[in-house]
């Protein structure tokens, strides 16, 4: 079967939680190295953000995407926290959007850029004629 990174991930939590926190750098290591010897290396970014998914689940959150034109000021930030609460956002820009935001949580998408308000007036325009 198949490794997935959400699997590799799982093993690899399981193995840090049963390893005393001595034990953990060795651990780390030698999941390393068995990528290395069953070349997925290149897996490595996925597992990583499998294994911040899978912690922050556990602890009761979950991992969100921020996305804003500019970077947002400290009054936006906590809108967004007070709106998401158990969300940790990864915060990105996008000069492209040219203002607003979108936010995307797990399977969801919030989609309030001007980019996006223009394209659907555009399509409403073009589809009246």
């Amino acid at each position: 079967m198949k490794k997935t990174p959400l699997t590799y991930a799982r093993e690899l939590h399981a193995a840090l939680t049963a390893a005393d926190e001595k034990h953990r750098p060795a651990v780390v290591r030698d999941f390393l190295a068995g990528l290395a010897r069953a070349r997925k290396t290149n897996l490595r970014p996925r597992i990583v953000a499998a294994f911040n998914e899978l912690a922050l689940a556990i602890e009761g959150y979950r991992a969100g995407v921020f996305t804003t034109a500019a970077a947002p000021d400290a009054a936006t930030r906590a809108k967004l926290k007070k709106a998401f609460k158990n969300v940790i956002f990864e915060e990105r820009t996008d000069p492209s959007l040219l203002g607003g935001a979108i936010v995307e949580v797990e399977d969801a998408r919030i989609d309030g850029s001007v980019r996006a308000k223009l394209e659907a007036l555009t399509q409403t325009i073009i589809g009246s004629n």
